[in-house]
């Protein structure tokens, strides 16, 4: 489970990462993909360092995330992405809803989920809790082997005392 996880939250990290540094190399595409009309220079500066540093960060915050001991990470991220899907609904309430609003949006919660989901699944007190259910089960495992191996001898020294007890009677007995 932690693998899937993990391979989702680097999957999305990568969309955000080539969003992020495809705004700072092709400002252009952005400016088409985002519907962000016709921008001067200072226009076309703003979308490279605030849409690029915003999906570069974020993606580089999950990634981070991802790593023993930096699991706080996924939560950053996943605040940055619930700020902006913040300014869409405000946006939502004043503007209406497009395709394109309500595809990012979709995303955008999908990524929110994913990001708080991985931060639990990867506590390490939960780890070690599955560990600790691991090796109890396998404790119980070999006590239960065990326990049938013990059975087995016993009901292979129940049969040797049935058979000299059997011998013992036929032996007690007169020949005639």
């Amino acid at each position: 489970m932690t693998w899937v996880i993990r391979l989702l939250v680097a999957a999305i990290s990568a969309l955000f990462l080539i969003i992020g540094v495809r705004a700072m190399l092709d400002p252009q595409s952005i400016i088409t993909q985002f519907e962000l009309g016709r921008q001067g220079v200072t226009g076309t500066s703003a979308i490279r360092a605030d849409m690029g540093g915003f999906f570069v960060g974020t993606a580089l915050a999950a990634l981070i995330g991802l790593f023993p001991g930096k699991r706080q990470w996924l939560l950053g991220a996943a605040g940055m992405v619930a700020l902006a899907f913040t300014g869409r609904a405000i946006g939502l309430l004043s503007d209406g809803l497009t395709a394109n609003i309500a595809q990012s949006m979709i995303i955008e919660a999908i990524t929110i989920a994913l990001l708080v989901a991985a931060f639990g699944i990867l506590n390490p007190r939960r780890r070690e809790a599955l560990a600790e259910e691991r090796a109890q089960e396998a404790e119980t495992q070999r006590l239960a082997a065990e326990q049938q191996r013990l059975a087995a001898e016993q009901n292979e020294i129940d049969a040797q005392n049935d058979g000299q007890q059997q011998r013992d009677r036929d032996l007690a007995q007169p020949i005639v």
